[in-house]
């Protein structure tokens, strides 16, 4: 299970088919990500700075709901200490020109991957991957693992918290979605005790 909220300051409730494909198809996310198209489009232009569009898309980028696919939380906080792990991480390509073109390099390897779910992110300009933690693995090791796999040396290696929310898009951002294997992860099969994880946060 993984977590949902209606922003980043949210309380974190248990994500259902129900609510990932009602957010996804959420009228109020598809005007927001278009405002930040939009603002991206200003920049281009030279409409907007660089630092003006950054500002705009962090402000617009509160507006939108969260997954939080790393877990759920015993009291709807996002706390790391109260997580209650989903078997799932989240890995990030940012600063990619053409997100489409970068997943069509992937997707051929996607079941061997484990990728659950892909998606570019508001800002137009990354790709987010959800994929099972290879059992073992911490989430820490798991990212690390993605990146040798996609021989990407600059991840984000900040990733690595129960707590880390990924915004919701709208469903045309989503590029491949198994939503099936998304609701069937067990904990137990793919992650260490939660205190092991919690000692290296």
């Amino acid at each position: 299970m993984f977590g949902i909220a209606k922003n980043i300051k949210s309380e974190v409730r248990v994500c259902t088919p129900e609510l990932l494909n009602e957010t996804l198809g959420s009228a109020h996310v598809a005007q927001v990500c278009a405002e930040i198209e939009d603002a991206l489009e200003k920049c281009r232009r030279g409409e907007l700075t660089r630092d003006e569009y950054e500002t705009m898309k962090g402000e617009l980028k509160k507006k939108l709901p969260v997954f939080v696919f790393h877990a759920t939380f015993r009291n709807g906080r996002r706390k790391n200490d109260e997580a209650i792990p989903s078997g799932l991480c989240i890995y990030d390509l940012d600063d990619i020109p053409d997100p489409r073109e970068k997943w069509a390099k992937i997707e051929p390897r996607k079941e061997e991957l484990g990728i659950q779910l892909s998606h570019i992110s508001p800002s137009l300009e990354g790709l987010r991957l959800v994929f099972v933690i290879p059992q073992g693995m911490s989430l820490a090791e798991a990212q690390a693992w993605m990146s040798s796999q996609l021989g990407d040396a600059q991840y984000d290696a900040c990733v690595k918290d129960f707590a880390r929310c990924s915004f919701v898009v709208p469903r045309e951002y989503v590029l491949f979605m198994d939503e099936a294997a998304l609701f069937s992860q067990s904990p137990a099969l793919s992650f260490r005790a939660e205190q092991s994880e919690a000692k290296n946060l």
